[in-house]
């Protein structure tokens, strides 16, 4: 079973053919060979690259969008009074800017 979930993960994502291919750098790249003797962590490596891509790259630059921003503007004019918002939600605001 897991070495057909494994297939079905390379196929879609790591293959040179892949559907929905991802962007991993060459190295990182998996040999098909290693599908014949899959173990739970044999993505880990190409998960923390693609994780820290996310994490640096296209979700900063996200923050950074027009979109974004406009979106975020047009909330903070919507958004309630200071003094009626709870504590935890001017938190989850502040964290998440």
């Amino acid at each position: 079973q897991m070495q057909e979930k494994a297939k079905e993960i390379y196929m879609t994502f790591l293959s040179s053919k892949a559907s929905s291919q991802v962007n991993v750098e060459g190295q990182s790249r998996l040999n098909e060979k290693i599908l014949e003797e899959p173990h739970p962590l044999m993505f880990q490596k190409l998960q923390d690259q693609i994780f820290n891509l996310m994490k640096y790259d296209s979700y900063s630059r996200f923050l950074k969008s027009d979109l974004f921003l406009k979106h975020k503007r047009t909330e903070e004019e919507e958004e309630e009074p200071p003094d009626t918002q709870t504590a935890a939600k001017r938190a989850s605001r502040t964290y998440n800017t």
